[in-house]
């Protein structure tokens, strides 16, 4: 492996466990770490990238009008999936509570969920697509193999967001969700393997996320 390709790597996994001990650990109020996020997710990587000469964004900000149509009709359809998931199990789980347990750690209520909302659906989603597609599987796909690149940035999306929701989450949630986040990750690599963007994957977080602040909100 050469040392771009491992610069990345150490990068990802520097940035996501330093932000899981600012979400778990230290728990600062949401603006602080929503900054600390975009410090971590953004400007850090893109200060790696700059020092070991590693060219950021590529096809990044290249998006045709005819394109953006599509990833909208895309980013509609996945949030009727999601809101068509959630009618179908809101009686076999205990969404109340869920919603409950996340606005406590999240430190979120009535009177600041539509802000943190759209950060989270629009904001976070694109720090997390920068981090996990752009550099984890984009980037480190050019400097090593497509293997390495699928396997690290899958695994690590997943192993992250566990690492975030898991004491909201009831235990036998918890091995379905971490396999359901790396094969998620996995489709959202391969999106945007195909596009040469992240933009793909974006939309469908992005939009993933509103259908999940949908359900937030009915609870919160």
């Amino acid at each position: 492996m050469n040392k771009k390709s491992l610069a990345l790597i150490i990068t990802v996994v520097i940035c996501c466990i330093a932000i899981a001990a600012v979400e778990t650990v230290i728990e600062p109020a949401y603006a602080v770490k929503s900054a600390v996020k975009a410090a971590m997710f953004l400007a850090a990587p893109l200060a790696v990238m700059r020092i070991f000469g590693i060219k950021a964004f590529g096809e990044l900000f290249k998006l045709s009008l005819k394109s953006f149509m599509k990833l909208l009709a895309l980013g509609g359809g996945i949030y009727l999936i999601v809101i068509a998931g959630y009618l179908i199990t809101k009686n076999l789980f205990d969404y109340a509570e869920l919603v409950a347990s996340l606005s406590k750690d999240q430190k979120v209520g009535a009177e600041s969920f539509i802000p943190v909302a759209v950060y989270i659906s629009i904001g976070n989603s694109f720090l997390e697509e920068f981090l996990f597609r752009q550099v984890a599987f984009l980037k480190l796909k050019e400097l090593s193999s497509a293997k390495t690149a699928y396997i690290f940035s899958s695994l690590m999306f997943a192993v992250y967001h566990v690492a975030m929701i898991g004491q909201s989450f009831p235990p036998l949630l918890l091995i379905p969700s971490l396999v359901g986040l790396a094969v998620g990750g996995l489709i959202f690599d391969w999106v945007d393997e195909k596009g040469g963007h992240i933009y793909g994957s974006w939309f469908i977080h992005a939009f993933a996320d509103f259908a999940l602040m949908t359900v937030w909100l009915i609870y919160i």
